[in-house]
């Protein structure tokens, strides 16, 4: 059995009927019973009466348990499809462009948002949606599109969002994967949900809200509202240049990723 087959399996295991469902179908069941009943007591007396009486309350119990599996069935269809279009993990990634996917417990990419105009441009040249993460990721970094943006001096930041650890762990890994064969530096590092929420009210990326406020820390005569105009690579050489040496938990990484404010990083160090 593979990985999706066990992720799938587990994601059914936890699908329940609501409860409203299920005594709505019963109730209608007994109203089908109880009319059954009635239609009998009403019929005509003569030999074959009891036969008849019983195959008549044989249909409709039958009809009735074809509108109960009817019932679950859709119930489960939906509650399935639920779980396919819901994201359990949020990826962003910020260069200049900066965008949101939306990956599912399946490790599909159910949703996308541009998250600035460069972003937009980009997601209007390259379809995620429906691929598996990794394969989404190594066509956006390859696209045409993209290439502008990964040249040797550009910065990228990948940004994982999620309540799923594994899920969290096994993305993170596959970012780091496409960041190190790259030409450009990028960093990967996992962010808790307060943080996320954050940047989408300021109006940034995950990774540009985070660098932003490191730059405001560092000079606090800088707006976040400036910052929302640099690319990555500009706010990390205007942190370099006002931070005094190397910080811990910068330099040239090897796939390494972080928590909170460390990272693993790819690439030329900083300069």
């Amino acid at each position: 059995m593979t990985d999706l087959d066990t992720r799938v399996r587990q994601a059914f295991d936890n699908v329940t009927v609501p409860d409203d469902v299920k005594r709505g179908t019963l109730t209608y069941i007994a109203s089908i019973a109880e009319a059954s009943g009635v239609s009998a007591e009403t019929a005509p007396a003569s030999a074959a009466a009891p036969r008849k009486h019983a195959r008549a309350r044989i249909i409709p119990l039958r009809r009735a348990a074809a509108a109960l599996a009817a019932c679950l069935a859709l119930a489960f269809a939906g509650f399935g499809g639920f779980a396919y279009a819901q994201p359990t993990t949020y990826v962003g990634i910020d260069v200049n462009p900066s965008i949101e996917l939306g990956v599912n417990r399946f490790g599909i990419v159910v949703r996308v948002e541009a998250l600035n105009g460069d972003g937009e441009s980009l997601l209007d040249a390259v379809s995620l949606t429906g691929r598996g993460y990794a394969d989404a990721l190594s066509l956006l970094t390859q696209s045409d599109a993209f290439s502008p943006y990964a040249q040797e001096d550009s910065y990228i930041e990948i940004s994982v969002t999620s309540d799923d650890a594994r899920q969290a762990e096994a993305i993170r890994q596959q970012s780091d994967a496409c960041l190190s064969a790259l030409p450009c530096r990028g960093s990967c590092h996992a962010v808790d949900e307060g943080t996320r929420e954050a940047a989408v009210s300021a109006g940034m990326g995950v990774g540009r809200y985070r660098a932003a406020l490191e730059l405001v820390e560092l000079d606090p005569s800088v707006t976040l509202e400036e910052c929302a105009s640099l690319s990555m690579r500009e706010l990390r050489d205007r942190i370099a240049a006002l931070s005094s040496g190397d910080s811990e938990g910068r330099g040239s990484g090897n796939g390494q990723h972080g928590h909170g404010g460390g990272g693993g990083q790819h690439g030329k160090g900083n300069r």
